[in-house]
């Protein structure tokens, strides 16, 4: 009886890597679909993160999923012969199963983690939706962990010599350390694939941006270009400052993406919380941009709304621990040609902070007027850069 089991089990994990994989790719086929049918993506546990998905990661992707499969049967095996009581293998199978989807999505966290934990440390498991896919691999197991439960089921009870029911505890002592390897497998698998698609969008990126350099988004850079540096910072005091502002040793400054209307454009500037206490901000942020001559653009900067976002008003505001704030930036739509543009933006929480900056190109020209919204509260984040 105990062989018979033993196959069951087998089976039963080789149904949960088969079902997990099958979720997996099943949902990046669905993502790839033109038109309303690409919303049945949103319907399918997010069982590996987007952002190994997302972009061409090449055969190191292709390494990790089934690195990712491999794990989810040995620990699956593990996790249910550890927890099986007597031959009744339905429900550790099926507890295994949720266990196995969490764990592994876990290592795959971690993996698109990896670059944010090394520049900022722990408080860069904050950034992004870390922990989005051991949610979703346990909502997986949960929804199919059934499945391998039947298979896993053993149609009699194994008895001991004297009669009673038999604990079927560790039968097989190289499952646990094998399971703990693969998932060390997938986490090292899935660096490797996030690392090779950041690459891959990085290459993209700059033949994109030579591309542009070719058909001359603004004036070509000019190192005789008279003008000045963008200053660190706002030339304001902060005496005065709240014990409980929102300062760097508690929060950052993220860039959002780029969102257009006909003729108008709008980007979010968002702060967030990384610290485990709140903070405070008030009032509107300090805002500046720099020219292809890494020069500071003359550009005129007005607090208030614009075509693309109302302007709340100034006003405190809590920022809970882990929580953001949002500010818009609104312009219109101008003509780069031979202008001087914007190439970095710069920005800060408040008039006399450090500014944060990022490269990007936008249609921000000299001359041009940039309306700033105030703080406000941002209940729903979208993934910053």
């Amino acid at each position: 009886m105990r062989t018979s089991i033993s196959r069951r089990l087998l089976a039963s994990s080789a149904l949960a890597a088969g079902l997990w994989l099958l979720f997996a790719v099943g949902r990046w086929l669905l993502s790839r679909v033109q038109g309303p049918a690409a919303q049945l993506a949103r319907l399918v546990p997010e069982v590996v993160p987007a952002g190994l998905l997302w972009g061409e990661s090449g055969i190191w992707l292709m390494l990790a999923l089934l690195v990712g499969a491999v794990s989810i049967a040995l620990v699956h095996a593990s996790l249910a012969e550890v927890t099986a009581r007597g031959a009744g293998m339905f429900v550790p199978a099926w507890f295994a199963t949720v266990a196995a989807g969490a764990v592994v999505g876990l290592a795959l966290d971690l993996a698109v983690a990896w670059d944010s934990l090394g520049d900022f440390g722990p408080r860069g498991l904050l950034v992004g939706e870390f922990g989005a896919a051991a949610a979703a691999g346990a909502l997986w197991g949960l929804g199919v962990g059934w499945m391998p439960g039947l298979v896993a089921r053993a149609s009699a009870p194994v008895v001991t010599a004297e009669g009673r029911p038999a604990s079927s505890g560790i039968r097989s002592r190289w499952l646990v350390p094998a399971a703990s390897f693969s998932v060390i497998a997938v986490l090292l698998s899935g660096v490797a694939a996030h690392a090779a698609r950041t690459a891959a969008i990085e290459a993209e990126v700059a033949a994109r941006q030579e591309a542009e350099a070719e058909t001359t988004f603004g004036a070509l850079p000019d190192p005789e270009a008279p003008g000045v540096p963008v200053p660190e910072a706002a030339n304001v005091s902060l005496t005065g400052l709240d014990p409980a502002w929102c300062t760097s040793d508690r929060a950052m400054v993220l860039k959002g993406e780029p969102d257009a209307a006909t003729g108008h454009r709008g980007m979010p500037i968002r702060l967030m919380n990384f610290s485990d206490q709140p903070c405070v901000i008030e009032g509107y942020p300090d805002v500046a941009f720099g020219d292809q001559n890494q020069h500071l653009l003359d550009v005129t900067i007005e607090h208030g709304g614009s075509f693309m976002a109302q302007d709340p008003g100034p006003q405190r505001i809590e920022v809970p621990a882990g929580g953001y704030a949002v500010t818009v930036l609104g312009w219109d739509a101008a003509s780069p040609h031979g202008a001087l543009v914007t190439k970095t933006v710069y920005a800060a929480p408040t008039a006399g902070m450090s500014r944060g900056s990022w490269p990007i190109d936008l249609d921000i020209v000299e001359g041009s007027t940039v309306a700033v919204t105030a703080w406000t509260l941002d209940t729903a984040p979208a993934s910053s850069g």
